[in-house]
Formats: structure tokens, sequence, C-alpha cells
């Protein structure tokens, strides 16, 4: 679903607004990496669908392990080393060092249940982190975005020294106090997961982890949100299945409708 961000961010452009700094979880993980490298919106959007079909592509290899329910013992049903090696190429194996304003990546380490955030600004003084935080500054952007996007079970965790890294939705779907924490004083915040809210059915043993995924962390990021963020964007995706040409364009003009619609107020807290 981090098609629609690139939607938001088109109309965003279009108004002549562009943010000081800019952070990112799963899907929006990779959009927000890219975009901060400066990559045309266009560009950013064939980039992600190549993404997307090798997703699929790998998914679509290991089924029968997963109907089986047989996990590698690199925990996960996918390795994700295909994944990581286009964004490095993507990305020009760039460093956080490298982007254009500053950014944020959001993971989990499974093993200290601590969330860790790949960054191009760590925060100046370790009493000034929150609690349950650590910071990777200046690590390769495909690294971070490969970390990032390991939904449990499904992608196998990204092991970095003593770390088991996830997917940063675990605990901060939306990551709107890392864009406080680099210095934005408004926080305009965009949540796909609000359609969780509504009734789904339910098929597969996938269908089955993300829905579970999508409900626990419901609340979390409601309240995250309330405390953090000055306006929250919450485009209509429904229900997207893996991207087809005709899905992405939906999805992306899910981004551009929600917006739109958002823009008025948007507008004013950029004047104020």
């Amino acid at each position: 679903m981090g098609f629609a961000h690139l939607g938001v961010l088109e109309v965003m452009e279009e108004n002549g607004l562009r943010p000081s700094c800019i952070a990112g979880t799963s899907a929006g993980a990779i959009a927000a990496a890219l975009y901060g490298l400066g990559i045309p919106l266009s560009d950013i959007a064939s980039a992600m669908e190549i993404l997307s079909l090798q997703q699929e592509k790998a998914l679509s290899s290991h089924f029968p392990r997963l109907h089986a329910l047989s996990l590698s013992r690199t925990g996960g049903f996918i390795g994700g080393d295909i994944v990581e090696s286009i964004l490095h190429k993507v990305t020009r194996g760039k460093k956080l060092s490298e982007v254009c304003l500053p950014i944020s990546i959001v993971s989990v380490d499974l093993v200290t249940g601590e969330t860790v955030v790949f960054t191009s600004q760590a925060p100046p003084s370790p009493y000034l982190r929150k609690p349950g935080r650590s910071y990777i500054v200046d690590a390769p952007i495909s690294q971070a975005v490969r970390a990032s996007i390991s939904i449990p079970v499904i992608f196998a965790p990204k092991v970095l020294g003593e770390r088991v890294l996830v997917d940063g939705g675990v605990k901060e779907l939306v990551p709107a106090y890392e864009v406080r924490r680099m210095g934005a004083e408004e926080v305009v915040a965009v949540d796909v997961s609000s359609e969780s809210d509504k009734p789904q059915e339910v098929t597969g043993i996938i269908g089955v982890l993300l829905r579970t995924f999508a409900i626990m962390e419901r609340d979390a990021t409601s309240r995250h949100l309330a405390e953090y963020a000055s306006l929250v964007i919450q485009p209509e995706t429904g229900h997207p299945s893996f991207p087809s040409p005709s899905e992405i364009r939906r999805l992306i003009e899910a981004g551009r409708r929600a917006a739109r619609l958002n823009m008025e107020r948007w507008l004013a807290i950029a004047r104020s």
C-alpha cells in the first residue's frame, strides 16, 4: 500500500510543498528512502513496482511451503536477499548520509524488543532519546529498508550483528514521532492502516497473518498519531492485492484523492 504515499507526495508537490524531513515504516520506508534521495516520483513508482513483483514471485514460488507452514532456518518463508539486492541497485549503494533531506526508517529488534531506527540524523544526546529506542546512523539505505519491510514470518528477519530486525510496523506503523525528533514543528502523517477497522474476508495463511498484524497494530497507531501528528491523511485503499499496473494506479490515485481532500487544512498548517 506504499503506492498511496506516492499519490500524497504528488499532490504535495503540486501545491508547492516539500517536507523538511521524512520517515517511513514497511512499504512507507521504500517511498521515504527513495524520495529522500531525490528520485522523481514517477521513477519511485517504477522501482516499487519491480520490488512488489519480486515479492509476489517469491511468495508464489514458496506456496507449497507456506501451505505446509514450513519455515526456513532463517525464520521466514522468504529470504529477502533479492529485494535487498534490487534496493541496492536502485539506491546506487548510497548510505543515509547521502540523502537530500533528513530521513528515518523504522524497524524492530526481535531479541531486545526495541524500536531500531536507521537514520541520517541521530539524537544529539542519549538523554534526549525516547526509552526503548536505538539508532543506527549512516547505514546503507538498502539495508535499512530491507529491515523495515521484513513482515514477521513471511520475510526472514534482517540479521545485523547481534540484532534480528523485522518490520517496524510491529510497534510503529506510522513513525510520526521520528519526524518530530528530526525537528519538524508540524507533522503530516499518511496512515494506510485505517482500512483494518472495516470488516474483511480473510483467506489463506498469508491473509490470516496480515489481518492479525493489522488488527494488533491499529490501536497503537491511533494513539501514536493522536500524540505526534498535526494532520492524518487516510487514503481509502480498500483491500489491495499484489500490485498489477492497474492496482498500482488505483492506489496512487487513492493517495492523491485523500491528499486533495485534506489540502486546505494542510496548507493552513504550512502557513502557521
